[in-house]
């Protein structure tokens, strides 16, 4: 057997993986394509961010870079990528008798979120302790943040768990669904998170949250559109189904990646909910690594060795099973294509260099306006993957379901950027209220300040009411 032919009966073939290895080849393949447009965003944001006067701009264009590159690699690691191709013949075990089976369609992606999570969580941890060893006898040692009680250690550990089942249930997601159709579910976000923190409140455990009619009007728009888009997806994908035939997009497997998704998307708002019930930590993406990534790794891990749970396209018929762990998921992967494990692990560092990025514009810019470049980010990879036929993974469905598709986008998009700008509107008027509170206080002390600090006041005062 030639290597070219070990390499067509595995699965292992380098050009099924888009970085195997020409540079030129690898970005104008139809697998690389999809990344061209994020790199262009890091490329232009690191520049930008060079210029002091637009570098503010440029931390949100590095932002979207970094966010859709991220959100196209685990799509693509964990749903589109080949680790097998169509046409390759496996011996495969049914009710003891082996049976060579034939593959119509390739074996893609790797749908092991779980057991993926805990890798990641695994990796970046062995990254944190690299840098943290190699820049000990440096002038940049870092020494993690002391946690000085057991409740911080408590806040540590469920901040670990719920941040690690959130990101598990999402790569769960995306080896069963589209980008689209997680990212305009992932766009709830900021209704789950109010819902969230009422049912808080309501035992006591966080502050009621004030209801404005036109911001809760808007969120709930923005996700019925976000469900009329979803169910459009299933039922044009029930609908162009071949009797008979294993469909990459069959609707019990997205409404399987859709429940995910769902459940993720609850996680990541119990997430922020629970930062205001348990205390700010306020741990950077070093101390987050330091302490969170082995409780997190070992809460996932009986999760990804005992869960079984209905295995999408040829992954039954190639391990003759309808349902299997991750653990089963990943050493199978090992056996038929290495390839796709190396680029498993890869995603642990990328979500490292991905959480630095992500913490230094949280950081260095508002919170309002990182949450309006978090929801333009995915508005923007959403139409972006609709209109270029590169970054889809398979072609767009046919009328009605389209007419459905694109109103639910640009509906979803409109109300939730809506609302978004009527929150930094809210902040801001917070800030001006606060800010004329404390000159009107001011201005009620003693006359014992000299004239000229007085002039200074009285001319910030007059800037804010103005």
């Amino acid at each position: 057997m030639t290597e070219t032919e070990h390499f067509r009966n595995y699965g292992s073939d380098p050009m099924h993986s888009f970085m195997m290895w020409n540079p030129e080849q690898a970005i104008l393949s139809d697998s690389g394509k999809p990344f061209i447009i994020p790199l262009i965003g890091l490329i232009i944001g690191g520049a930008m961010m060079q210029v002091p006067k637009v570098a503010t701009v440029g931390k949100l264009v590095l932002y979207f870079g970094a966010q859709s590159f991220m959100n196209i690699y685990m799509g693509w690691v964990m749903r589109t990528s080949i680790t097998v191709p169509a046409g390759t013949t496996f011996e495969v075990n049914v009710g003891g008798a082996l049976t060579n089976v034939t593959l119509a369609t390739d074996l893609t992606g790797c749908p092991a979120g779980f057991a993926l999570t805990a890798m990641q969580q695994v990796i970046s941890f062995i990254v944190f302790s690299l840098f943290f060893v190699g820049a000990w006898f440096t002038p940049y040692r870092y020494t993690p943040k002391k946690l000085n009680t057991m409740f911080e250690v408590f806040c540590v550990i469920i901040f670990g768990c719920v941040f690690a089942l959130n990101i598990a249930l999402n790569n769960f997601s995306l080896g069963y669904i589209s980008i689209a159709v997680n990212l305009i579910i992932r766009s709830c976000l900021p209704l789950s998170t109010f819902l969230s923190q009422q049912i808080l409140a309501v035992f006591g455990l966080y502050p009621f949250q004030r209801c404005r009619w036109k911001d809760i009007t808007l969120m709930f728009i923005g996700v019925l559109c976000a469900g009329a888009f979803t169910m459009a997806r299933i039922l044009a994908a029930n609908a162009e189904a071949k009797p008979g035939a294993v469909a990459k997009d069959s609707s019990s497997d997205m409404i399987m990646g859709v429940l995910m998704c769902i459940l993720s998307l609850l996680c990541g708002s119990l997430n922020l909910a629970l930062a205001g019930v348990l205390g700010e930590t306020k741990l950077n993406v070093f101390d987050t690594c330091a302490y969170m990534a082995i409780p997190a790794t070992v809460f996932l891990l009986p999760i990804a060795m005992y869960y079984q749970k209905p295995v999408p396209g040829e992954w039954g018929k190639v391990f003759g099973k309808a349902t299997m762990s991750d653990y089963e998921i990943l050493m199978g992967v090992w056996g038929l294509n290495k390839h796709t494990m190396m680029w498993l692990g890869l995603s642990g560092v990328l979500s490292f260099i991905y959480n630095i990025i992500q913490f230094s514009v949280v950081h260095t810019l508002s919170p309002s306006a990182t949450a309006f470049g978090g929801n333009f980010n995915k508005a923007a990879l959403i139409c972006l993957t609709m209109l270029l036929p590169f970054l889809r993974v398979h072609a767009l469905p046919g009328p009605p379901y389209i007419y459905v598709i694109w109103t639910a986008v640009f509906i979803n998009i409109a109300a939730f950027s809506y609302y978004s700008y009527l929150q930094i509107q809210a902040k801001q008027e917070e800030a001006m209220k606060s800010k004329l509170k404390e000159c009107s206080e001011s201005g009620s002390q003693s006359d014992s300040e000299d004239d000229e600090t007085q002039e200074s006041e009285e001319a910030n005062c007059k800037k804010w009411k103005f």
